[in-house]
């Protein structure tokens, strides 16, 4: 397995896996990449978690970070380059609401729920066993 020395190799690793993941997307699914890129796929994941635990010390998640739907929504601020605001204006709430949920301090609404799986493809199942 891959071990990063440097944050630049894990920031790289990271975006090539970003690379195969759109990849992947844009073919139909993982199943389409070769054995190769699969592999290299999986190697990159294990060695960025390896990285996130031993040097970035993200886990274990507990508390609010345990929540995927919180993590999802956190990525999909960071994939699509918006801020909070921009994302609160794109749902359909407001700044402060939106903080305050991703600070695990307000519930996901009904309302954003709906808001998370029409606009954002989020999965119903994920948000609902979740708030």
């Amino acid at each position: 397995m891959t071990t990063f020395t440097s944050r630049q190799e894990y920031n790289a690793a990271q975006q090539r896996s970003e690379e195969l993941i759109t990849k992947a997307r844009l073919a139909g699914g993982f199943e389409k990449l070769s054995k190769e890129e699969a592999d290299e796929f999986g190697n990159i994941t294990a060695a960025c978690e390896q990285y996130e635990i031993e040097v970035l010390k993200l886990y274990p998640l507990t508390g609010k970070s345990a929540n995927p739907a919180l993590l999802q929504l956190e990525e999909e601020i960071h994939l699509r380059r918006m801020k909070q605001k921009d994302m609160a204006s794109f749902l359909g709430i407001s700044t402060a609401r939106l903080s305050n949920i991703l600070n695990g301090k307000s519930p996901i609404s009904f309302k954003l729920a709906i808001a998370l799986h029409q606009k954002l493809g989020f999965d119903g199942n994920l948000i609902l066993d979740n708030v």
